[in-house]
Formats: C-alpha cells, structure tokens, sequence
C-alpha cells in the first residue's frame, strides 16, 4: 500500500497502525519542512491545513536568516498555510505507525506562495498544460554513505571520514551485496512509501551510491526526489550513517550529480512529442525548439541548477564527466542536455544539475526555458560529436557570483518567473555569497599560515 486515502488512514488509525502524521512541505533548498501531528487531530482540523513561518522561505540551508523581501522583522516573520495534498498521503515505513504528507503553502489571503518551489513548479505544468503538453521527468541523483553520524562528522570537523566502503565500486555487484542489509533496507522502505525505484549502483567515490527513482509526470517526479533525498538521510542517521547529496563532498573524490531527464507528451500522455523519426537527429521541431530554449537560458537558469558555492566545485572536474559548456549530444555523456531514446523512449537528460539542487526548482527552469524554446522557435546547434571539454563551445558560468549576475540580468527569467521570484532566489545567491566571503577556509590556513 503506497497511497492512503482518509478512509484507509481513519481506519488504520482505529486499529492503532497509524499514530502521527508528518506534514511536510518544500523549502528553497528542498529540504522539508512542517510538523508532525497526532492522527486523530489530522483527521480533524489539520487536513485542512496549519500554520508554519514564512521563515522557511527565508534563510538558508543551516538556517542563517537572512534579509529577504519576502519574510523579515518588518513583516513580522509572519505566518503562512500549509495545506496537505492529499493525494500524496502516504505510509512513512521507517518511522513506525507514521503517515506522510506533502503539501502546497499559502499566504492567509488565499494565495500562493510565489516564491515556493512547488508553487513554481505547478506553475510552469500549467503552462504547458495550456500548450496542451504534458511533461514526465526521472531523477538519477548519486549520494555518499559515512559510518558516521552527525556527533562524530563534527568531532572530527567533517574530515577523515570513514567511507560505507574504501574503494570504488562503479557498477559492482559485490559491495551491492555486501551492504545489502542498509541499501535493500532503503529500496524496500521508498517503494512501500510510494518512491518507486528502477535501479540501485555503486558509483566511483568512495561509499558513493546513485539510486534511480522511475519516470513519472514532473510534479509527482519532483515529489519523489524529495521523499528520497529526506528518506534516505534519515534512514541513514537511525542505522548510525551519515548520507550527504553535497555536489562535491571531497576534492581528491567524485562529484555527485543530479542528473533530470525530462520527455514532452500529448495532453493524454500518448504520444512522444520530442521524436520524429523523420526529423534531424530523430527530434522532432518541438524537440529541437524546446532543446533550443533550455541552452540559449541555461546560463541565466544556473542559479536552480547550481545553487551553491559547492555546485561549482564539481562542475570544475570536468574529468569526472560533470560538464560545464553549453552543449548537446546525441547519447553523449559529455555534453550538458543528452539526448537518448527512440519513439516513446525519447528524452533530454540535463547533466549540468548536481545532487544538492533542488529538483522542483530543476524542473521549473527547464520547463520554463524550454517552453520559452517552444514560443520562441529558438533552434539548436549541430550535436557535438566527442569530447565536449575539448571543444571550442560557450562555458556554463563557472561560479555562483557569475550565475547570479546573469539571473540578475535576465529579462527572459523575470517574464517566465516574475520579479519577485527572481528577486527572491538573488537574496538567497546573495546570503550564500556573503556567507563564504566571510569564512576562513582550510585551504587559506594550508595556504597561508606558516607562510605569510
């Protein structure tokens, strides 16, 4: 049973297999938020909404509040509604007699919370809705596993970690085997919450996992993506682990990407709109244009591709296959936008995103952008052929000072977002910025210390 409806939950909260529910919502850096309430007041009241702070919209991912538009003192830090979805409700299988749900957030007049990431992305289905397609998305996010837990990572100030294993293990099935007993564990409990999974690897760093949740339409693959991430970070912590999503978590070790893949389809899900077998490279014109709009708006979208000061350090690996030009390819896994398939099986993979963005906020910029494509008929290159590290093609900012100043400048980003989300994710960048131009890095002290 991976959905509950009201009658499910009241009647297993009657027989006592049901005890709490988590409301939870989606913050800017994806992480959820809410609160965890007695079923029997779910039932009553709380299925209809409660009250959370606005501040979940106004500081960062360590909770650093910062001078945001949106929320502040002169606001009054005020309330909004979280109000649960409740075709998400669902059982929690790793907290015991829990349900869960996600739900949407609300100002107290009745509108949308603007800068919300789910808003936003709902926003932009509407739109293609409107332009009668539908779209599907699958997430491929990679994650490392620590014997570690939150106590020891910080008693030995986040370095020397010990690894789940010692060694690469890209695509072997022996270690998949060997900690079988935590992986089975998290593939078991995300399918019977509803997270339905298509594949479980090894990666190349060092107790690297990629787990791949399977295709569904975009809010439901955003949706997933956010149960998986939490999900396994706290199955993580109540084994005595320690899971992180950073992009680049070690620089002598593999980044971990985010990888989106997302196909386009008829308003009744029947037919593959990116592929003719007819057209050039077996896109179809909407493909091409669609493809056409997520490049020309990559380097104004890479603030929601690449969030962080971190994201840039895994973007700057190239050798480890995270790209960092604005290139497409056909099955080519050094360009940033792939695409693969055939008929239904057509799609883009977007490589540039790392495991620490936010995927409603992913699929918002590429729906947005590609939709944008689609209006605008804006066409594509040639497909580059080889190594597109090698190649003389446009680099995707290198920073999060130079993806914010093109956000900033992007008159196409405010038409497609609106002002006052542009304005809003700027504060965050800004917050993020001032944050790290304050501290004192490791890399300064190795730098610096005995020889200045």
């Amino acid at each position: 049973m991976s959905r509950l409806d009201l009658a499910q939950l009241a009647r297993m909260a009657e027989g006592g297999e049901i005890r709490s529910v988590v409301i939870a919502a989606v913050d800017m850096q994806g992480k959820l938020f809410g609160k965890r309430v007695p079923v029997s007041y779910f039932l009553e009241e709380a299925k209809d909404g409660i009250h959370t702070c606005a501040l979940n919209f106004a500081w960062d991912v360590s909770l650093n509040f910062g001078a945001f538009d949106y929320c502040n003192w002169d606001t009054g830090v005020h309330d909004i509604k979280t109000v649960p979805d409740l075709t998400t409700l669902r059982p929690y299988p790793w907290s015991p007699k829990t349900a869960f749900v996600l739900s949407d957030t609300y100002e107290k007049d009745g509108s949308e919370v603007a800068v919300a990431p789910r808003n936003m992305l709902k926003k932009q289905i509407a739109e293609a809705a409107s332009m009668g397609i539908k779209a599907f998305a699958a997430s491929e996010i990679e994650f490392y596993v620590f014997k570690e837990t939150s106590e020891t990572v910080r008693a030995k100030n986040f370095t020397d970690l010990k690894p789940l294993f010692e060694y690469p293990i890209d695509y072997s099935i022996y270690r998949l085997t060997v900690d079988h007993g935590f992986l089975g564990m998290l593939v078991e409990n995300l399918e019977a919450a509803g997270v339905p999974i298509e594949a479980l690897k090894g990666e190349w760093g060092k107790g690297q996992i990629e787990l791949n949740v399977r295709y569904a339409e975009a809010l439901e693959m955003a949706d997933r993506t956010a149960i998986y991430k939490n999900g396994i970070k706290e199955m993580a912590a109540l084994n005595g682990l320690m899971a992180t999503f950073m992009a680049k978590q070690d620089a002598g070790d593999s980044g971990s990407s985010g990888h989106t893949h997302i196909s386009l389809w008829d308003s009744e899900g029947e037919t593959n709109l990116l592929s003719d077998p007819e057209g050039e490279c077996g896109l179809s014109e909407t493909g091409r244009y669609f493809l056409g709009g997520m490049m020309a708006l990559a380097p104004e979208m890479m603030l929601f591709y690449a969030p962080y000061i971190n994201s840039y350090k895994r973007l700057a690996d190239f050798g480890s296959g995270a790209p960092n030009t604005i290139s497409w390819g056909i099955d080519n896994r050094s360009t940033s936008f792939r695409f693969d398939g055939k008929g239904r099986s057509a799609r883009f993979e977007n490589r540039v995103p790392g495991a620490d963005a936010n995927h409603y906020l992913v699929l918002t910029a590429m729906l947005a952008s590609g939709l944008y494509g689609i209006k605008n008929r804006i066409d594509i290159p040639a497909p580059v052929k080889g190594n597109a590290g090698t190649q003389a093609v446009p680099l995707l900012p290198s920073s999060l000072m130079e993806a914010r100043d093109n956000l900033e400048r992007s008159e196409a980003a405010r038409s497609l977002l609106g002002d006052a989300v542009v304005n809003h994710y700027l504060q965050a960048a800004k917050l993020e910025i001032d944050d790290f131009s304050k501290a004192v890095t490791d890399w300064e002290r190795k730098k610096y210390f005995e020889f200045i």
